[in-house]
């Protein structure tokens, strides 16, 4: 506790900080309404990581980059490439909807995107945005949306790579090709290759069931790739592709550790077209597919999970305001060993959504104003309407009081109904509702941000101490998150801070900590940048955690330091000294997380 309250004196000294006479750095965002939109005029909590952003962290997976953001917490079974969870503002991995470039990417059996399997180097730019998003949506969207945006070329062609090696025989090659050709730069191209492998640690702890002494590795290829066209001034083209895949070993009581692996494959293939019919008008067509699958060496398990998305958006300008309105339909299959074939099949293996949404946002004065309303139609399951009212306030050329309501819901996944094994085919949907009080500061570099948030999901699904999923009464979640960042000469500071109570209140009247939440959780980074060299230093704390058993976990706090040296405009050497202190902690119950470790490497990127 002492150490979790250390964390936040720099950030609330980073959040005194301001320049009242530099201009403000506008930051367009995507997600938090479907469409383009200064962050500053969004009325959400939002989120984004940049590409530079990305190198800087050094983290080694998806999962250890989003941990850093506030409201945001993590699960892993060990190291890269081990199951992963990510929990947004206490709701759980399964109550945040993933897309890749516009696209829904879900194992439709969990509901959970395994972002364990996605590779850092085909990732551009992350936007996340926090709080009940089902109006936008739809299922899933309870505690927010994680929006992954692949490489996008740009400037003269271009090369580029890095390559680095570290602890435990851990290599990492990426490379790539990308840039504007034709008349006037109108054609935009991408290509990126990359190879990541390590030999691993002992991941499980004595007393874990599934303890196993040995290494855990990884490997893990992916190719991301991109091409776009500008038709006319007002029509562009494009398509996207992501692909990783890879083999990962884990421990199993039930095989040897030479038989304890898997191997998976995720894929994002999508196409636009985006235009402007008259000029008040901007419409787009996005057509995409997303598949999961992964195979288990040890025993007859391979699921293959797919997601195909049609959807069809329009903003039309109004004389006061503008208006979204868009229809969208998604497919998703499910089949493989253990799924539609074997001696145990699930009960079905598809399930179709038809959905509409309409919005409208407007200013008036200081005031802004949005509304969103969603109906989706899940075919055999449920029908499901929801909606948000979002108002904020500019107080000045810098400050925003902003304030929203909001209803959303997921309905249960195959795993859940349909599973032969521990399923609950009278499960209810989950149903919750949230509202959310801030006030920011944004101005160049800096930003001081308060955000007080609340939600009750009624029929929360939860699983019972039979590991079968049942509908709790309720389950609630109250918290302050404090993020703050500022430069100040060769220094900056980024900094946050949540403090949460996820609850589930049961039919008998009892209370208990929602599993794997924690009440406390943080970050603090500081940079130092003198001429060509920066130095990073960054701090992650969490305090104590039961997981579904009720077994606690102990709360932990672990340093990483980052180094990076620009030998020209062109050239890099980069170094990251991960869990600097060597600590022993866990995310998942008697999963050790990874030891300290170094990774050395060179980088050349054409500026």
């Amino acid at each position: 506790m002492h150490s979790f309250r250390l964390a936040l004196a720099p950030l609330v000294a980073a959040a005194a900080f301001s320049c009242a006479h530099a201009q403000s750095l506008n930051q367009v965002v995507v997600t938090a309404a479907r469409g383009e939109q200064d962050i500053a005029r969004s009325l959400a909590d939002v989120t984004t990581i940049d590409a530079a952003g990305i190198a800087r962290a050094g983290a080694s997976s998806l999962p250890e980059l989003l941990r850093t953001l506030g409201g945001i917490e993590i699960l892993q079974n060990g190291g890269v490439g081990s199951t992963s969870g990510v929990f947004v503002r206490g709701t759980k991995t399964s109550q945040t909807v993933v897309l890749v470039d516009g696209v829904r990417l879900e194992n439709a059996t969990s509901g959970t995107a395994n972002l364990e399997f996605i590779a850092l180097s085909s990732i551009e730019r992350i936007e996340v945005v926090r709080g009940p998003m089902s109006s936008l949506y739809g299922s899933g969207a309870m505690g927010g949306v994680i929006q992954i945006f692949t490489r996008q070329g740009s400037g003269a062609p271009k090369p580029w790579f890095s390559l680095g090696a570290g602890s435990r025989s851990s290599t990492q090659l990426r490379a790539g090709y990308s840039g504007a050709a034709g008349d006037a730069g109108r054609t935009r191209f991408s290509i990126a290759l990359s190879s990541d492998r390590t030999d691993g640690y002992d991941a499980t702890l004595p007393g874990n069931f599934s303890r196993q002494d040995d290494r855990d590795g990884n490997s893990q290829r992916g190719v991301n790739a991109s091409l776009r066209r500008t038709l006319a001034s007002d029509w562009l083209v494009g398509a996207q592709l992501l692909s990783s895949s890879g083999r990962a070993r884990y421990d199993d009581p039930f095989s040897t550790p030479d038989e304890a692996s898997y191997r998976y494959r995720t894929n994002a293939l999508s196409g636009f077209v985006r235009g402007r019919p008259v000029p008040r008008w901007q419409t787009e067509l996005r057509v995409g597919e997303t598949s999961i699958d992964y195979s288990f060496d040890a025993y007859g398990f391979a699921p293959r999970t797919s997601s195909q998305t049609t959807t069809w958006e329009n903003w039309v300008e109004l004389p006061a305001g503008r208006v979204l309105l868009g229809v969208e339909q998604l497919r998703q299959r499910i089949a493989g060993d253990g799924i539609t074939s074997g001696p145990f099949v699930y009960a079905t293996d598809s399930r179709h959504t038809d959905s509409a949404f309409a919005g409208y946002e407007v200013g008036v004065g200081r005031h802004l104003l949005r509304a969103q309303l969603r109906h989706d139609d899940i075919r055999g399951v449920a029908s499901e309407p929801s909606a948000t009212l979002a108002w904020g306030y500019q107080l000045s050329q810098y400050w925003l009081l902003r304030a929203s309501v909001a209803n959303a819901f997921r309905v249960p996944t195959f795993d859940d109904l349909y599973n032969p094994f521990g399923s609950n085919p009278n499960l209810r949907p989950e149903r919750s509702r949230g509202a959310e009080f801030a006030l920011e500061y944004r101005e160049r570099a800096t930003l001081a941000k308060a955000t007080l948030f609340a939600s009750r999901i009624r029929d929360a699904i939860e699983l019972d101490e039979n590991f079968v999923p049942q509908n709790l009464q309720r389950a609630r979640v109250r918290g302050l998150t404090l993020e703050a960042r500022h430069g100040f000469g060769d220094w900056q500071m980024r900094a946050s801070a949540t403090l949460q109570d996820p609850r589930a209140e049961r039919d008998d009247g009892t209370e208990a900590q929602l599993a794997l939440r924690a009440r406390r959780h943080g970050s603090v980074a500081l940079d130092w940048a003198p001429g060509r060299l920066r130095i990073g230093l960054e701090w992650i704390a969490q305090s104590g955690r039961i997981d579904a058993s009720d077994r606690r976990m102990g709360g932990y706090g672990m340093l990483n330091l980052n180094a990076v040296y620009a030998f020209d405009e062109q050239w890099e050497l980069f170094a990251r000294l991960g869990n600097l202190g060597d600590k022993l902690y866990e995310t998942g119950y008697r999963y050790a997380m990874p030891p300290r470790s170094v990774f050395i490497g060179v980088r050349y990127q054409p500026k």
